[in-house]
């Protein structure tokens, strides 16, 4: 009998641990499934056509940095991290506006284009700023730069936000039944939540949250880091496509 009973327990406790295993692995690979979700993973459920992809990195300096040259040196660096060697540079000098914009393009052919710039006071004491924009097209990848680039601020001690977009498009005018399924393909693919929608003429926008993208913006008191815009081009015959985290910041 007591044998019996000491297989039994036995049983229990190899039950148990594999019902603990299984839990845990199970939570480790929503942790890891969520950490993987990316503008990309959540643009390629739509089925568009990739054409353009691009990123923006905006900064507001700290009075650490004391003029132009300052400013610059943190452009001249992300160059550097993402190994542009042949750039130009241009230069501007307003009674408000100091500027000096650096372009450039990758390896692989992604254009990249920094600025810094201090406005209100050309004795460099207005407010300054840092911006780095990347584009890339279907061939070519603006958006692996991220890392490097942010490395970059970090490095200097700068708050960054970081803004990324993939514009796409389909052949022909799109009919309502099938833009509604491709919204809805996105925001499953982010586990997002749609927070407002607008329709205006021949112009479709969705702002959502997804818990599993990090990048976000506080509107009207409420969180958004998913948008989605979509146009019909009736000179094309082509219907675009953006999505972006946390917005769509380019002119649609």
């Amino acid at each position: 009998m007591k044998k019996i009973n000491f297989i039994l327990i036995f049983i229990g406790l190899i039950l148990v641990s594999v019902i603990a295993g299984t839990i845990y692995y199970i939570g480790i690979q929503k942790e890891t499934n969520e950490q993987d979700v990316s503008i990309i993973d959540v643009f390629n459920s739509s089925g568009a056509k990739m054409i353009v992809n691009e990123m923006y990195f905006f900064s507001r300096a700290t009075d650490d940095y004391k003029d132009l040259d300052a400013l610059s040196k943190v452009c001249e660096d992300v160059f550097n991290a993402i190994e542009i060697k042949n750039f130009s540079t241009n230069s501007t000098s307003t009674d408000n506006l100091l500027k000096k914009e650096i372009l450039g393009s990758t390896k692989d052919g992604v254009k990249v284009s920094a600025m810094a710039s201090i406005v209100g006071n050309n004795s460099d004491a207005g407010d300054k700023y840092i911006t780095i924009d990347a584009t890339g097209t279907e061939k070519v990848n603006a958006l692996f730069l991220r890392e490097k680039v942010e490395d970059i601020f970090n490095k200097h001690g700068l708050d960054v936000t970081v803004n990324s977009c993939i514009t796409g498009t389909y052949d022909g005018n799109v009919e309502d039944t099938q833009l509604e399924k491709i919204c809805r393909n996105i925001l499953n693919e982010s586990d997002a939540e749609k927070v407002d929608s607008k329709r205006f003429e021949n112009v479709i926008s969705v702002s959502a949250f997804s818990p599993v993208m990090k990048d976000k913006l506080s509107i009207n008191g409420k969180n958004v880091n998913l948008s989605i815009a979509i146009r019909y081009n009736k000179q094309e015959d082509k219907t675009y496509l953006w999505v972006a985290t946390p917005i769509v910041n380019t002119e649609y």
